[in-house]
């Protein structure tokens, strides 16, 4: 089974939503905003480039995989 999840989608909503960009984010975490624009196009992320996404962000994106495990099950 193949998650539904676009977590790079949903990344660039809360950006959108919190009037933040992908460069001010890029800025944060300390890489190159090409680099992370390439990422976040991506339906997957590595757990470290995501949990830091989380920390900086201040949002829990761990939690799109655990309510759709809890929604599977």
């Amino acid at each position: 089974m193949n998650p539904t999840i676009h977590i790079g989608e949903e990344i660039r909503k809360h950006l959108a939503t919190e009037k933040r960009s992908v460069e001010w984010l890029a800025s944060k975490l300390c890489c190159e905003a090409s680099s992370l624009r390439k990422s976040l196009k991506k339906s997957y992320l590595t757990t470290d480039l995501l949990y830091r996404i989380s920390v900086t962000l201040g949002k829990d994106f761990f939690a799109c995989y655990s309510q759709l495990l809890a929604k599977n099950k």
